[in-house]
């Protein structure tokens, strides 16, 4: 019997769902899912309906929930979650328009559409909106299996370069609060992050990215050095480490007049007090830019 019959390698696996290796071993010893079979040589080899099943919980984590309380669900228990969890979107043509023109596997095609959208809308539409928008679109495509894994990924890298790039010709503020931009050791998504510097910097805010991964005793030493007002953190719902404890650990590391912002999928569940604000979209990034503001002017 052939490997295609008798079901799928773990590295097509993980293309196809996004979910590493190393995840999908965990889960398989811990849970007792995915079950994979076996080949002549030992290898794992993971039946078409366990690799659907593991797209909807990789779906759910993106949407915020963690894998030990929603991998034993049923298919049907799954998708129940996700109808329920999933925002209602009454998404432009535009942002619809992106599935089909990545469908098309044309890199210069996918730039210029994404160049044109934002000089039609401007920066600050463009951030807030309609990339906001599509990612979700994208993620729900994906989802769906109008999409490919690499094609989800292929799509984040287009809008992190033509972010980087629009940063690079951005002025500089120097206006508080100064926020220190990183993410976590074993967090490599930087989208969000990129996202909220462009705001920031739109709203004449000073920001010092420092990039993905920097341990939290850097962090504190970099706050220190650079005198930052505010450590922002981005937490992706892959993140596969504690949350709680890290910002706990940062905020031991600390000095007490510095606040640490937080936002990102793996976020759920964490709640504001003190220097933590947990922030849920750039509404409420703007809440927490203006409350910081107003409080300065107010001593």
């Amino acid at each position: 019997m052939s490997d295609v019959n008798m079901g799928l390698p773990i590295g097509a696996v993980e293309r196809e769902t996004g979910i590493s290796k190393d995840l999908l071993r965990m889960w398989e010893r811990r849970y007792g899912f995915p079950e994979p079979a076996r080949d002549e040589q030992g290898d794992r080899l993971y039946a078409r309906e366990q690799v659907e099943k593991l797209r909807l919980v990789r779906r759910l984590m993106d949407m915020g929930f963690r894998p030990g309380k929603i991998i034993n669900l049923s298919m049907a228990e799954l998708l129940q979650q996700v109808q329920a969890h999933q925002p209602r979107l009454e998404a432009p043509a535009p942002c619809h328009e992106l599935i089909r023109v990545l469908l098309g596997h044309n890199p210069a095609q996918v730039q210029a559409f994404l160049q044109t959208r934002l000089h039609e809308l401007g920066l600050q539409v463009f951030v807030r909106e309609f990339i906001a928008t599509c990612n979700q679109l994208v993620g729900e495509a994906w989802m769906r299996g109008e999409l490919q894994v690499y094609e989800e990924h292929f799509y984040s890298e287009q809008i992190n370069r033509l972010l980087r790039e629009t940063l690079s010709r951005m002025s500089l503020p120097m206006n508080p609060p100064r926020v220190l931009l990183t993410t976590c050791p074993g967090e490599l998504h930087m989208l969000g992050l990129l996202m909220v510097e462009v705001v920031l910097r739109m709203a004449n805010a000073e920001t010092l990215p420092f990039g993905c991964e920097m341990p939290c005793s850097d962090i504190a030493s970099a706050a220190r050095k650079h005198q930052v007002d505010v450590v922002l953190l981005s937490f992706s719902s892959a993140y596969e480490g504690d949350v709680a404890e890290q910002v706990q650990t940062l905020l031991n590391l600390l000095p007490p007049q510095t606040e640490i912002w937080v936002g990102g999928g793996g976020c759920r569940g964490l709640r504001s007090h003190g220097q933590l604000s947990v922030l849920a979209n750039f509404n409420e990034l703007d809440q927490c830019l203006n409350q910081w503001r107003l409080q300065r002017q107010s001593h």
